[in-house]
């Protein structure tokens, strides 16, 4: 059979070709159609379906007229490379013929299930082989530029699927022995994935493998100190064995036994915990280090303590009593960077030029961490020049030297040196001279010189599409300190045991924001001064001028007030908040500070400098502070609770609420903070009741599925489903059932419903239109016992009921554990039935909409949301200088 002549290629950039011409598909939104029914290929697709996969809830009322021009627009396309009847279509819905094309995604998916099998069949080069060619069928992200929410789930599903096939690949080299080069290309993948536990255990492998077991454990430690961090949870089965080898010094089946170094600490015990990786003997400080004596070396006395992100640092024999914070060297007080400095040794090792990144905002430690490897490397005997702008070198004759001269002074002085080493600072102030450098001046430097780049940013594109530079490119990018690397600095600064917890509190982790921090609170509990007043502004305005510096404008100040307020910050939040045309420019502005971050759900800033600018606009201008606030929170509860339809985005408003009330003590514990399932909200169709029942009587018992089928065949437009997306798999649901006058045979049928009415009763009559919602049944097998995403999703939902709902008189909701959610009910106004639990296993908690009406009710907290305060230190502070 004839290859076909017509190609689909989405992975990557969507396209068509016939042959060796390329077809224009058209518009974004015209290409969205198109593959839409691509990839439901031989299924008629109704338009419906179309209209919610390009614009979800936001679909115009013209949605069908434009969907049906899109698919005219493609007909003719495709017509004039003679497919006439490629899509067929009838009432209501299109189809596409899968027969007479060639899709990439699908060779993909072939060559990966080959490749399984000639794996499983013990041929590993030819399963390597087709992974290669999996892979190499990728031009980009998968259908990248394609709008809608149907492209999103395609293209979230193939790329996890190329991930996958990465990671397959990856075990597979490491089965032929290449050790070293897995290990010098995991660290990219990770930094594009950094919650991807498998290729954490790749890296551990890698390392380990290639006889680099020092490092393997603080990797460990770094994914244990992260996963906890953000998604509160420990290193998976996998990892932990990966783990529990590597402390044994155990071969992996495959390995060559390699013996570890003489100067690494021999470690035993099998604990996951980072604190069992140093043998018993050892102190606490040298069980929680992972590099060797010789890495570091004692500078000058009484420099103050370094700062990092990845585990801690110190000399691997620690004496039996620990020195006085003053006596301590110099290297045992750099706290954290492990995998920065691995990473940096592993370049001196190499017999090639060599040029590593670091990255990171004001304050996070760059400065600190080259100076820390200037003494790693003079502690290897390497010779070691350091550029910092703006410092002039004692040393050179000319007074005022520019950049370009002190570069030029080193490269005569480097000139012959073995393995020298060049540390380029604040690499910002030097971007006029970055093509200079990259260009001409590095590659003058002897054949085997590490250069390392501290910055702001990463390296522009020059760098990474200039083949001369191909492959000796390492970046990192510095976060911020762990809890125990955060304890470990305050120790080292010598702040007392009973501040540090306060102070790690108020600076996220943040370095500068911790050592200036601590110094004022070491100072405070010596002295007693300065006062509460100047102790507080002395931290508050520090962080403020070295994180975020100058601003163009007294409206670019407000909107960085803005974004450290709400969780996200979008165009449109900018626009409600600060309204007058400018809401684009405010945006791009904030996009572009170092110390904003980029999410899925709009623009971050986190940590110290959140909550410097927030305390510090409550205290400068509480009148100001208040507008934004009441402007924020009418924002979220309107406009993004309103849109919030699918379950991410409820996830990320229900987040939202939460920080904007969580001076409350009370909606954050009832909040997921991190992690997200990968659910899609669906109705319920007749064969999914059976399944429905099922969950409901494993979840709740028999009563339970009674009521569910009860209602399925009452009101089956009551539920909405949560599924994976994935496997299609049922993961949760919940009814609302809107009552104004339900028959004796409802409500005899179902007990709960009774009482419930039984209590509407006894209230004032309701309103001609008035009705009654209920949430009868929240549904969600494995949180029952904890919030989750899941719970955080049915939230959303009968928040936006409850603000937003027509008609709305009454509300209830029905829980299984009445205990876990009652300070929550208490907290939002829900008043518990007197006789819940008499004749049922349930809470029941309700709410008379016609006493307490929506818009009073949304602000019984205000006052609380604005200006009470949580017990952390710094936050004390400031409160108190407010009021003196």
């Amino acid at each position: 059979m004839s290859p076909l002549p017509f190609r689909f290629t989405i992975l990557g950039p969507p396209g068509l070709a016939c042959g060796d011409t390329r077809l224009d598909l058209g518009t974004p939104q015209q290409q969205a159609v198109l593959l839409l029914l691509l990839a439901n290929s031989g299924s008629f697709v109704r338009i419906g379906e179309v209209i919610d996969g390009l614009w979800g809830e936001h679909a115009p009322a013209t949605g069908e007229a434009v969907v049906r021009t899109y698919v005219s627009r493609i007909r003719r396309l495709l017509s004039a490379h003679g497919l006439d009847a490629v899509i067929s279509s009838r009432s209501g819905g299109y189809m596409l013929d899968p027969e007479l094309f060639v899709v990439d995604a699908i060779e993909f998916a072939d060559l990966l299930e080959a490749a399984r099998q000639e794996r499983e069949g013990g041929q590993v080069p030819a399963a390597v082989k087709l992974l290669e060619q999996a892979l190499a069928l990728w031009t980009g992200t998968a259908l990248a530029g394609v709008p809608g929410e149907a492209a999103e789930r395609e293209r979230f599903r193939l790329e996890r699927l190329r991930l996958a096939a990465v990671q397959e690949l990856l075990r597979l080299r490491l089965e032929r022995g290449e050790h070293a080069e897995v290990a010098a290309e995991v660290p990219l993948l990770i930094e594009r994935n950094r919650l991807e536990e498998p290729l954490y255990e790749i890296y551990l492998l890698a390392l380990y493998r290639s006889g680099r077991r020092a490092e393997a454990l603080e990797v460990y430690r770094m994914v244990y100190d992260l996963l906890g961090k953000e998604l509160g949870v420990s290193p998976g089965p996998r990892l932990r064995a990966a783990h529990d080898r590597i402390l044994r010094a155990e071969a992996d089946p495959g390995d060559e036994p390699v013996p570890a170094p003489s100067d690494w600490p021999a470690s035993s015990g099998s604990s996951d915990s980072p604190a069992s990786a140093g043998s018993s003997g050892e102190s606490a400080w040298a069980a929680s280090s992972g590099s060797s004596g010789s890495a570091a070396s004692s500078g000058p006395a009484g420099l103050p303590a370094s700062a990092g992100s990845a585990g801690l640092s110190a000399p691997a024999a620690a004496p039996a009593s620990r020195a006085s914070w003053a006596e301590r060297p110099v290297a045992a007080r750099f706290v954290g960077r492990a995998g920065e400095r691995a990473a940096f040794r592993d370049l001196l090792g190499q017999a090639r030029p060599a040029l590593l990144f670091v990255r990171g905002p004001a304050g996070i430690g760059k400065s600190a961490l080259l100076h820390q490897l200037a003494q790693d490397a003079t502690a290897e005997g390497r010779q070691v020049r350091h550029l910092r702008p703006g410092n002039r070198p004692a040393r050179h004759p000319h007074p005022s030297p520019s950049p370009r001269e002190r570069l030029e002074r080193f490269a005569e002085e480097l000139a012959g040196a073995a393995g020298p080493v060049l540390l380029l600072d604040a690499f910002e102030e030097l971007a006029d001279l970055e093509p200079w450098l990259r260009d001409d001046y590095l590659t003058r430097l002897p054949g085997d010189t590490v250069v390392v780049v501290a910055g702001r940013s990463g390296p522009s594109a020059a760098w990474l599409t200039d083949p001369a530079w191909s492959g000796a490119i390492v970046i990192r990018h510095l976060e911020a300190l762990t809890p125990a690397e955060s304890a470990a600095l305050l120790e080292a600064r010598g702040v007392e045991p009973g501040l540090r917890a306060s102070i790690a509190g108020f600076a996220a982790g943040h370095p500068f924001a911790l050592s200036l921090a601590a110094e004022v609170g070491r100072s405070r509990s010596a002295t007693g001064q300065p006062s509460r007043r100047e102790a507080a502004r002395q931290v508050v305005d520090g962080v403020l001028a070295r994180l975020a510096g100058d601003v163009p404008s007294d409206l670019h100040r407000w909107a960085l007030h803005v974004c450290a307020h709400a969780r996200h910050t979008t165009e449109d939040l900018l626009a409600a908040v600060l309204p007058g045309g400018r809401a684009a420019e405010l945006f791009d502005w904030l996009r572009a500070q170092p110390y904003v971050e980029t999410a899925a759900r709009g623009l971050e800033v986190g940590g110290a400098l959140r909550e410097a600018l927030d305390h510090h606009l409550r205290w400068r201008d509480p009148a100001g502070y208040e507008r934004m606030h009441r402007a924020i929170r009418h924002h979220v509860l309107d406009e993004l609770l309103r849109g919030a339809r699918d379950p991410q985005a409820s996830v990320a408003v229900m987040r939202t609420v939460s920080r904007l009330r969580r001076r409350g003590g009370v909606l954050a514990r009832y909040v997921s903070q991190v992690g997200e399932e990968d659910v899609r909200a669906c109705p319920v169709t007749p064969a999914a009741h059976d399944e429905l029942v099922a969950m409901a009587r494993e979840s709740q018992g028999e009563a339970a599925a009674g009521s569910v089928r009860f209602w399925l065949e009452r009101r089956p437009e009551a539920f909405t489903l949560l599924r994976s997306r994935g496997s299609g798999r049922l993961r949760a649901f919940m009814s609302w059932l809107a009552l104004r006058r339900p028959e004796r045979e409802e409500l005899d049928a179902d007990p709960v419903v009774g009482e419930i009415w039984r209590d509407v009763s006894r209230r004032t009559p309701l309103p001609p239109e008035g009705h009654v919602g209920i949430a009868r049944h929240l549904i969600c097998p494995a949180y029952e016992a904890k919030p989750s995403p899941i719970t955080d999703v049915f939230q959303a939902w009968m928040l936006r009921r409850w603000l937003h709902e027509p008609g709305l008189a009454a509300s209830y909701l029905i829980v299984a554990n009445g205990p876990l959610w009652r300070p929550l009910m208490e907290y939002l106004g829900h008043d518990e039935l007197t006789r819940a639990g008499a004749g049922h296993p349930y809470a029941i908690f309700g709410h008379d909409w016609l006493a307490d009406p929506p818009e009073v009710w949304r602000d019984h907290h205000l006052d609380e949301e604005l200006w009470a305060e949580r017990d952390l230190f710094l936050r004390q502070e400031v409160s108190r200088a407010g009021q003196e």
